[in-house]
């Protein structure tokens, strides 16, 4: 009789044999690689410093951004102070050796500073959780992270420019395949809706709106609230904004629950699964083996993923780049 762990492997691998004669045949975003990241990078819990988790392995982290107070202020849960594994330093040579608990501005130097010594690393997807929403009034405001990031970034960053190349809005280019090819050296930034939001403008519409209004400007790509339902999340939206939502981010568990019809829906955008451990049959959240781990991050990119995000901190060489054409 085999073992409890032996059936789970088993039934995962007959999972991705299903999915990979399901997965849709349409053409996948972003070079059709699916890369993994870990969740709250930012934290000292996960890792000492920021740059510990790059180092890592991760090509996604995400970061706590809230703003209410007029600052770029980095933590889980504290809007009044920064709590996190940043710390002053724009080069590699100046990184982990000095205070941590530093602003947003520090947390992107750390991120260039691993950029610079890392010039062909894989695409880099850097998620902003906007805790407390924008607060243009106070000066922190989507035109205002965009100046934090441009000068920054440069020409590495992948903007929403990208795909209005020819074409009229987002969608249209994404739709088109429009996507860069080449994302060696390349960096993505995206914001969600954060949990502390209780305004009328959230995060997604006051940033969609100011990328349409500003769209060779605009830096970062929004994502809609919910995703990964039957329908298209962006029909809860003034249809004005729609086109301008081009990458969504959700539950793995609703991804994977999704018909091969409706995932296919999903295929020419940019797709962030969360709680990868979650999906059926569960892993360990923290620390599966790294064979699980990685068999976990084909299965999500087979079914069309092209983020896969977990808490699997220390968990070795799951996180690709893993090629969905090899499904």
């Amino acid at each position: 009789m085999r073992s409890p762990r032996l059936a789970a492997l088993a039934g995962l691998a007959a999972s991705i044999l299903v999915a990979a004669t399901a997965a849709p045949a349409q053409a996948a975003a972003v070079n059709g690689a699916t890369y993994g990241g870990v969740h709250n990078a930012y934290e000292r819990a996960a890792y000492p410093y920021m740059i510990d988790a790059l180092d890592a392995g991760n090509r996604m982290i995400e970061i706590d951004l809230w703003t209410f107070f007029g600052q770029w202020t980095v933590s889980h849960s504290n809007p009044f102070g920064n709590a996190n594994n940043c710390e002053q330093g724009s080069t590699a040579g100046q990184l982990r050796d000095s205070s941590r608990s530093r602003p947003l501005t520090d947390c992107l130097d750390n991120v260039k500073a691993w950029h610079d010594a890392n010039p062909d690393h894989e695409l880099l997807v850097i998620k902003l959780e906007m805790k407390d929403g924008f607060h243009d009034n106070r000066g922190r405001g989507p035109d205002e992270l965009d100046a934090v990031l441009r000068p920054r970034f440069g020409g590495a960053l992948i903007t929403p420019a990208a795909l209005l190349n020819g074409h009229a809005t987002p969608d249209d280019g994404a739709r088109a395949g429009a996507w860069p090819a080449q994302t060696r050296g390349k960096i993505m930034v995206y914001v969600i809706r954060g949990t502390a939001e209780n305004d009328s403008l959230p995060t997604e519409i006051e940033y969609a709106r100011h990328l349409r209004d500003h769209p060779a400007d605009a830096q970062v790509f929004p994502v809609p609230d919910s995703a990964y339902g039957a329908a298209d999340p962006r029909e809860a939206y003034e249809q004005a904004l729609r086109p301008w939502f081009v990458v969504f981010d959700g539950a793995a568990t609703s991804f994977a629950a999704l018909s091969p019809a409706q995932r296919a829906f999903y295929a020419p955008y940019v797709t962030t699964v969360t709680g990868a451990h979650s999906v059926s049959p569960t892993l360990d959240a923290y620390n599966p083996t790294p064979e699980q781990a990685h068999a976990r991050a084909k299965l999500l990119g087979c079914l069309g993923a092209t983020i896969v995000s977990s808490d699997w901190r220390d968990v070795p060489a799951w996180q690709g780049p893993h090629d969905r054409a090899a499904c």
